[in-house]
């Protein structure tokens, strides 16, 4: 066996934040990956993302690469702001119709496809069991199992459809932990039945419905591993996943340079492990120069049998099958001019399924239709804030002014908070300082859970997102508030 190609074969890499460089073109094409995972950082537009795509299956031909991206919409996107791309799960979920969701996933298949992307890692199928997670949120389909089951096998149809290839994530469920495992290991202290109940449904629904992928999280489960996370544990990977939940296809590790996955672990043994457990591919996201290294002492392993339960057989057999199902985009699919990846009703469509799934409490008193309005929001990446959505909706741009202000004066609030981690306490108390001095209307966009410690806001919008199209959303349900109360 050639060992070296076969290690090679297992990894997925993030490509350095300078590019591949002549040296690095070469070490690719000498021994090519399974796989990229791109990165924003790593195009500047999307023709500068076609090439790249190109560019890189050049190198690695005769052998076939998968291309992959976190694409998964909201604030886990790469294409944001060079195209108008969905909202979060959460708020998709809330606000969807039958066959929403899978229409959403087939054009996103297709516009990656286009643009060479084969692979989105997506969707999300873990539940958000425990509002203060800090890593999931609002980029779950929900709170409840049975719906974002649905929602999930909606998503993996709509991929399929589309010709790209899906993967669910993070196997077995990282809704309900406090901890980030890109920062720390997280414990979920679960027992079976729940996890077997919450947890593991929309995986369940998601393999049902032909998922080609898993991911696995690194995240502790004592009830089914006390001493290994997920990623390393053969207990969650290979019996729980494979022969209890019969998942037949390709299972990747999140990043491993996360340190739930590292921690005081080394490198080569967060991957021997991981590969010892029954993962098919090891994930770096993040380009590290030892990379080269860390593969050959795979490498190695493998020639000297150290590898144990890393059975090539099988996971070459499970890549393949994945590649036949999903070919690499074709002439005709990379030539697609760029404006034609937004398909008509496009943003109308999603427009129409945030409003649904809006989440607004309360009403603007009567003083509020002649007030001044002093807004308080964070720096927006791509497209107008709050201010400029507000304007165009409706409300007089003379009376929209910037920052926090005198929380005495006869104004009305406006504070939109995208936080990802639960809001301090001396941050809620501030605000319920301002909301009881002034009318207010709080809006979340991502970790909503601080709007129901919050009762004093006389509007409070649950929007689980902060997209530009979900911003001017919001600003016409304020507007619309705004008008009740007598605004003209």
């Amino acid at each position: 066996m050639d060992f070296q190609r076969e290690i090679a074969r297992r990894i997925v890499i993030g490509l350095p934040p300078e590019g591949l460089g002549a040296e690095g073109e070469r070490a690719f094409a000498s021994s090519p990956p399974a796989g990229v995972i791109l990165f924003r950082r790593d195009f500047a537009d999307l023709e500068d993302l076609r090439r790249l795509t190109s560019r890189l299956r050049e190198l690695a031909r005769p052998a076939r690469i998968l291309i992959a991206m976190d694409e998964e919409g909201g604030f886990v996107s790469q294409l944001q702001g060079l195209l108008e791309t969905p909202p979060n799960a959460a708020l998709l979920a809330r606000g969807a119709e039958p066959g929403d969701l899978e229409w959403i996933a087939r054009v996103t298949a297709g516009r990656l496809r286009a643009l060479g992307v084969d692979w989105p890692l997506a969707p999300v199928a873990d539940v958000n069991a425990l509002p203060a997670n800090p890593v999931i949120g609002p980029r779950a389909f929900g709170t409840e199992p049975a719906s974002a089951a649905r929602a999930v096998a909606e998503a993996v149809r709509g991929f399929r459809a589309g010709g790209a290839a899906c993967c669910l994530k993070h196997f077995p469920g990282h809704g309900s932990t406090g901890v980030d495992s890109h920062l720390a290991l997280p414990v979920c202290d679960a027992d079976p039945a729940t996890l077997e109940e919450r947890d593991l449904a929309p995986f369940r629904a998601g393999i049902a419905a032909g998922a080609h992928a898993v991911m696995t999280a690194h995240v502790l489960y004592p009830a089914l591993d006390r001493d290994r996370p997920a990623t390393f544990s053969r207990a969650i990977v290979t019996d729980r996943l494979r022969r209890g939940l019969g998942f037949p296809g390709v299972v990747i590790t999140d990043a491993l340079e996360m340190k739930g996955a590292t921690g005081e672990t080394r490198p080569f043994d967060a991957a021997a492990r991981a590969l010892a457990a029954g993962c098919d591919l090891l994930l770096f996201a993040h380009h590290d120069r030892t990379l080269p290294e860390l593969r050959a002492r795979l490498v190695t392993a493998a020639a000297e049998g150290r590898l144990e339960g890393a059975d090539f057989d099988a996971a070459r057999a499970r890549i393949e099958s994945l590649q036949r199902a999903c070919p690499e985009p074709d002439a005709s699919e990379l030539s697609r001019p760029l404006d034609s990846l937004t398909p008509p009703g496009w943003a109308e469509r999603l427009e129409a399924i945030a409003a649904r799934g809006l989440v607004v409490r309360g009403t603007l008193p009567r003083e509020a239709a002649a007030r001044p309005w002093r807004i308080e929001e964070p720096e927006w990446p791509d497209g107008p804030g709050f201010r400029g959505c507000l304007a165009r909706a409706g409300l007089p741009l003379d009376r929209l002014v910037g920052g926090a202000g005198d929380p005495r004066a006869e104004t009305v609030g406006f504070v939109a908070l995208r936080s990802r981690l639960p809001l301090a306490e001396n941050e809620i108390e501030r605000l319920r300082a301002s909301c009881g001095a002034r009318p207010t209307v709080l809006v979340g966009v991502q970790n909503d859970a601080f709007l129901d410690a919050l009762p004093e806001a006389a509007v409070r919008i649950s929007a689980a997102d902060g997209t530009p199209l979900t911003r001017r959303v919001v600003a016409r349900a304020v507007a619309r508030a705004w008008r009740e109360a007598g605004g003209a």
